[in-house]
C-alpha cells in the first residue's frame, strides 16, 4: 500500500522555473520517509487520490520545509504553519 506527499514541484526544485515556486506535487514515499515528512510537519496521505485533492488546495498556503524527499522540500500547509 502506498504512501503519499506534497513537496514543491519538480519545475522549479529541479529546474528552477520561477513560475512554480509556489506550486506543488504529490509524490510517493516511503516507509522510512514517513517519519521525514512528519518531521517536517508534512502531511502523509494514504491514497494517490488524497494527495491530488489536497495538491488542488496547498496553493492557499503554507511553506515549504527545508527538509527534502526525493530533493523537493516538503510541503507543510497552513494549520501546521
Amino acid at each position: 500500500m502506498g504512501q503519499f506527499t506534497l513537496v514543491r514541484h519538480g519545475g522549479y526544485a529541479v529546474a528552477g522555473d520561477p513560475a512554480l515556486e509556489s506550486a506543488v506535487e504529490a509524490i510517493e514515499i516511503t516507509d522510512s520517509q514517513v517519519y521525514t515528512v512528519r518531521r517536517a510537519g508534512g502531511r502523509v496521505f494514504t491514497t494517490l487520490a488524497e494527495a491530488v485533492a489536497a495538491e488542488a488546495l496547498a496553493g492557499a498556503g503554507g511553506y515549504f520545509s527545508s527538509l527534502r524527499i526525493a530533493g523537493a522540500e516538503i510541503h507543510v500547509p497552513p494549520e501546521k504553519a
